[in-house]
């Protein structure tokens, strides 16, 4: 009998297993008709050869450089094909596309990320009846209508409860803010973010998944005492808190029918590839279906791709060899009600016919079914567009923004190249009768070519022809395209360290530095949306479902500080320090706290300098208070200050009497210069008449005209003038002009006039 009942138990059981196996089968052939639409959407979306393209032009890659290693164009060691034709063409290339990558990721960081502050906070929701009871001076009564009242016994008012509860409300805020960034602290979650950034700047778009509830192990010395001895021990703790991961654009197959805003995805698949001794560890595991995964290690594992056919595109699975890895695919979305109930998940708290449930296949078999751990059903992908596009949920990035520019640097650095090298030898031409000496065909140095037949000038058989080098126009080229470049990617050279076209005034250098942050702001203000407040606050969420810490529970905002306070501390610090110099002006010294002014512009500079308040307030009474003079001192001190001033007035005295007798020099000076120019003026009009006088005397007595006196003389000096020049050439000249008068007799040729 109990044989009997034990092979009806026997039968229920694998009934129940056949039945749970068409169950598992039945929902695989229904999600996975999803996956390979998902697949196929993302190939037909294009983004994938975009991706290609772009993780090329950021290697510095292109069709004349893939194939060959760069190291060994660098070693000499790329080979040349021997049976190539054609021209060979440089295929150098300069890459400014990784520069302006690194350079947008470390500066998006530095503001998104810091070190010493959080990009986000919690804000408690305001209560309209605690808003209006802050206002509210009725007296507070408890539940037996009794007033309450203070410790001092004054009578407690509605807007001090109100107060009251909103400061424990805050308290509490606090507490839930300080458990989550402790729990982002230990998953690295700048970190992680940092690699999310990268992929948006790189490939447009930056995928963050979280939370995801991870198991963590925990080493903790744990003190014993026995009797009156106290020893630690150590003890391994296991727990599961949420942690954040970055995933690689790569792996995620979103709904193709989201468009630009992926929360309104139905479903994201996920892609990754596992082990077969990883599957094996996860046998026996809670959650895991056991018989699924015997199924999987039994069976070679399976890859799928989409391939090209002349009606489209189709999903295609091959198959490799046993012991490598397998695909992994992770579902996020709705599933039925009813398949869950009947794979095992408690869905009893549950009342909508669909639920959010993440579902793991691997060899297109499902090895792990749960519902969503969060009851509010997101989805735990959060996705960062570098540059949004009209219509898709994939983004551009940097390299796509200047691949053109990128590739017209290239071409433009190869041509200067190419016609640096034709430039740098000549063309030779050589004609029939011509041939070298040695025999050897080849332009060298120290050469002898030899005329053979008759040749009457061999030039006319030997000559070369020099190409132009187009250097400059080239350059020009090149630097109008760095320029196109800093105009699409709002990212200045000047932000990579090199000066550029800098301002020459500071002004004008900080008047662009902030309209090239203004594209900076927009890309860390849609961070905020995108990333940090959807993803802080399923955080959120998940402690308020979870955690069982009870005083830091309650009603909570997520505020994303990216552009509320990370960005704008450059901005304060440069406005504080113009506020500083208005400290002297007494009206707004009136309205400006300058302690507080003081302590922000050092935070805002990241400077962890400034005193606590109650060292700060022990300062100001320090110098508020008036040192004791000594009287002689002060006696001292007003003695020496007449002495001062009577030196003062002294040498101002003799200052204003030496610049007196200065200026009444120079007037003597200028009075003598003026009659000494009347005197020279005078003297020249003399001279002109005694001539005049002298010309007209000779006139009359030679009866010559004063014309031909004239003519006489500038005939005279002509000659004379000649004279002159023939006589200071080399070898001397033919005399043209006799002197008025002749020595008495010439000496020979090489002695001198006796006495």
């Amino acid at each position: 009998m109990e044989e009997q009942y034990e092979e009806i138990d026997e039968e229920t059981e694998n009934r129940d297993k056949e039945e749970l196996f068409r169950r598992i089968e039945a929902l695989a052939t229904s999600l996975l008709k999803k996956r390979d639409e998902a697949i196929e959407g993302r190939a037909a979306s294009g983004v994938e050869r975009r991706w290609l393209e772009d993780q090329d032009a950021f290697d510095g890659l292109d069709a004349t450089n893939r194939n060959p290693n760069m190291v060994d164009y660098a070693t000499g060691e790329a080979y040349l094909k021997p049976n190539s034709q054609g021209p060979k063409r440089s295929s150098v290339i300069v890459n400014i596309i990784r520069g302006k990558c690194e350079v947008a990721e470390g500066r998006f960081a530095d503001i998104q990320l810091p070190v010493d502050d959080k990009n986000w906070g919690l804000k408690i929701t305001p209560v309209p009846d605690l808003t209006k009871a802050l206002d509210d001076e009725r007296l507070a009564f408890d539940k037996n209508r009794q007033a309450i009242q203070k410790p001092d016994g004054k009578p407690v008012v509605i807007s001090d409860v109100a107060k009251r509860e909103i400061e424990e409300a805050k308290a509490k805020m606090r507490l839930m803010e300080a458990e989550i960034d402790d729990q982002l602290t230990e998953c690295s979650f700048n970190g992680e973010n940092r690699k999310c950034v990268k992929d948006a700047v790189r490939l447009g778009t930056g995928i963050l998944k979280g939370p995801n509830v991870v198991k963590q192990v925990k080493k903790v010395w744990i003190p014993k005492t026995e009797g009156d001895v106290t020893v630690h021990v150590l003890e391994v703790m296991e727990e599961f808190k949420p942690a954040s991961k970055r995933v690689d654009p790569w792996n995620i197959y979103p709904d193709p029918n989201c468009g630009e805003d992926i929360r309104r995805a139905a479903y994201i698949w996920e892609h990754d590839r596992i082990l077969p001794r990883e599957l094996r560890n996860l046998i026996g595991i809670e959650g895991y279906l056991t018989d699924q995964i015997f199924r999987v290690l039994e069976e070679e594992p399976i890859r799928t791709h989409v391939i090209e056919t002349k009606h489209g595109r189709e999903i295609q699975q091959d198959t490799v060899n046993k012991g490598e890895t397998y695909e992994r695919w992770e579902y996020h979305g709705d599933i039925n009600r009813e398949d869950l109930e009947a794979l095992g998940c408690d869905c009893e708290e549950k009342t909508s016919e669909s639920l959010s449930a993440c579902v793991v296949f691997v060899n297109d078999r499902p090895i792990k079914i749960m519902v969503n751990v969060l009851d509010t059903g997101d989805l735990p992908y959060d996705f960062f567009q570098w540059t949004t596009v009209a219509g898709s949920h994939w983004g551009i990035g940097i390299p796509r923004m200047m691949i053109w520019q990128q590739r017209i640097i290239t071409s433009a650095w190869r041509a200067m190249m190419d016609n640096a090298g034709d430039s740098a030898g000549a063309n030779v031409v050589l004609g029939f009768g011509v041939e070298p000496d040695d025999g050897i065909w080849e332009l060298t140095g120290k050469k002898i070519w030899r005329a053979i037949g008759d040749i009457e000038d061999v030039r006319n058989a030997f000559a070369q022809f020099q190409i132009a080098n187009n250097q400059v126009e080239l350059q020009n080229i090149i630097e109008l395209a760095l320029r196109f470049v800093d105009m699409e990617t709002s990212l200045p050279m000047l932000f990579q360290g090199e000066k550029g076209e800098l301002p020459e005034t500071l002004g004008a250098t900080n008047i662009m530095v902030d309209s090239n942050n203004v594209a900076l702001r927009s890309r860390v203000k849609l961070w905020d949306d995108q990333i940090t407040r959807p993803h802080i606050t399923r955080y959120y969420h998940w402690n308020m479902q979870y955690n069982e810490k009870a005083d830091i529970k309650g009603d909570y905002n997520v505020d994303a500080r990216g552009t509320s306070v990370l960005l704008e501390k450059d901005q304060q610090s440069k406005s504080l320090i113009e506020i500083m110099q208005l400290r002297k002006d007494p009206t707004i010294g009136d309205i400006i706290d300058w302690t507080e002014a003081v302590k922000q512009l050092f935070l805002a500079r990241k400077l962890d300098v400034v005193l606590p308040d109650d060292e700060i307030k022990k300062n100001k009474e320090k110098r508020a208070e008036k040192p004791q003079v000594d009287p002689s001192i002060q006696v001292a001190q007003i003695r020496a200050k007449a002495e001062i001033e009577k030196a003062k007035s002294s040498q101002q005295f003799e200052t204003q009497k030496i610049q007196a007798q200065h200026e009444q020099a120079m007037i003597q000076m200028r009075e003598k210069a003026r009659d000494a120019e009347l005197q020279r003026q005078h003297e020249l009009a003399l001279a002109q008449m005694v001539y005049n006088t002298k010309v007209m005397e000779m006139s009359e007595k030679t009866g010559i005209s004063l014309e031909s006196i004239k003519a006489d003389l500038a005939k005279t000096s002509a000659k004379l003038n000649l004279q002159e020049r023939l006589s200071s050439q080399k070898g001397g000249g033919d005399q043209v002009a006799t002197p008025v008068a002749e020595p008495p007799a010439r000496a020979k040729p090489g002695h001198a006039f006796e006495d």
